[in-house]
C-alpha cells in the first residue's frame, strides 16, 4: 500500500517528536518537514524526524495530513498561506494550546484544532522524542463546520502514535487548560520572581533553596515569548483562573488567622491537596 504524506510545518521539539513517533512505529506515512529555517530543517532530517524537507510551503500540495507546529500567533496566518495549495480532501490540524480563536480565522471544514498535552521546557528538534505523545491526551476541537471525515482521520492518526484523543468544544478546552496548563506557568513564574526579589534583599536566600524550589519552578525555563503569546491568546480565561487561585489563597489565610486551631487547618489543607492529587493522577 502506498504511503500517504504527512506534512509537519515547524519541525521543532514538538513537530520533530511527531515525525520520530511515525518513523519509530513504522507507520505508512512519508514525513515532509516544512519551515522557514533551512538549517533547522536539515537538523530535523538528520535526527530522522523527516524523510524530506522544504522551505516552500506550497509543497503541502502533496500532503494528505498537515500538522501546524508553529507558534500560536502563526497558526492562522500559516493556514491562510497554505490553503490555496491544499488537496481538496487534505486534513489540517495544529498543536497550539489555545483553540477558541482558531474558528474566527479558519473557516475551513478540513481544519480541526488540536492540542497534545505533552511537551517540555526544551525546544529544538534535537530535543524531540519518539515517545513524547505516548499515553498523552490530545484534545481535538472541531468547530460546527468541521468535516467528520477529517476528525476521524485525525483521531486515528493520534491513536496510531500512542496518544489518547479527547474531543472538546474549543471554548471549553480553553477554559480548562487556562487552569490546568496555563495557570501553573504564571504561578511558577510568580514564585521565582518572589524568591529572586527576596534574594536581592538578603543574599543568604539562594543558599537556602531546596529541591522544592527547583521542582516548582522547572517550567519557568520555558520559552518566554512562546508563553507570552499563549497567555495573550487565552488571556480572558487565564485571568479568571488567576483570580480563582488568588481567592483560594485569601480564603486559606482568613481561615488560618481566624482559627483557634491553626495546625488542624494547615493539616486539613495539605491533606486535601495530597488526596486530590493522588486521585487526579
Amino acid at each position: 500500500m502506498p504511503k500517504k504524506t504527512l506534512a509537519v510545518i515547524g519541525v521543532g521539539m514538538m513537530g520533530g517528536s511527531v515525525g520520530l513517533a511515525v518513523k519509530k512505529r513504522k507507520l505508512p506515512w512519508r514525513v515532509l518537514g516544512l519551515g522557514r529555517n533551512l538549517s533547522r530543517l536539515k537538523n530535523a532530517k538528520k535526527i530522522g524526524a523527516c524523510d524530506e524537507i522544504s522551505v516552500d510551503l506550497a509543497a503541502v500540495r502533496e500532503a494528505d495530513l498537515v500538522i501546524l507546529c508553529t507558534a500560536v500567533s502563526q497558526i492562522v496566518p500559516t493556514f491562510q498561506k497554505i490553503a490555496p495549495h491544499l488537496k481538496a480532501d487534505a486534513v489540517v490540524s495544529d498543536i497550539g494550546s489555545v483553540k477558541s480563536g482558531m474558528a474566527d480565522g479558519i473557516s475551513d471544514a478540513r481544519f480541526i484544532g488540536g492540542h497534545p498535552l505533552a511537551g517540555s521546557e526544551k525546544t529544538g528538534a534535537e530535543n524531540s522524542r519518539a515517545d513524547l505523545y505516548h499515553n498523552a491526551t490530545v484534545a481535538l476541537c472541531p468547530s460546527e463546520g468541521s468535516s467528520k471525515n477529517s476528525l476521524k482521520l485525525l483521531t486515528q492518526f493520534w491513536k496510531s502514535i500512542g496518544a489518547l484523543p479527547l474531543i472538546l468544544k474549543p471554548d471549553i478546552h480553553d477554559i480548562l487548560v487556562a487552569q490546568t496548563s496555563h495557570l501553573p506557568h504564571v504561578i511558577s513564574s510568580a514564585f521565582a520572581q518572589l524568591i529572586t526579589n527576596l534574594n536581592h534583599k538578603d543574599k543568604r536566600t539562594a543558599k537556602l533553596l531546596a529541591g522544592s524550589f527547583r521542582d516548582t519552578t522547572r517550567i519557568v525555563d520555558s520559552d518566554s515569548k512562546q508563553w507570552a503569546e499563549i497567555s495573550t491568546a487565552n488571556q480572558k480565561f487565564l485571568i479568571g483562573a488567576i483570580k480563582s487561585y488568588r481567592d483560594m489563597l485569601l480564603r486559606l489565610v482568613n481561615k488560618i488567622e481566624a482559627s483557634k486551631s491553626p495546625e488542624a487547618e494547615w493539616e486539613s489543607f495539605f491533606a486535601q491537596a495530597r488526596a486530590g492529587r493522588k486521585k487526579l493522577l
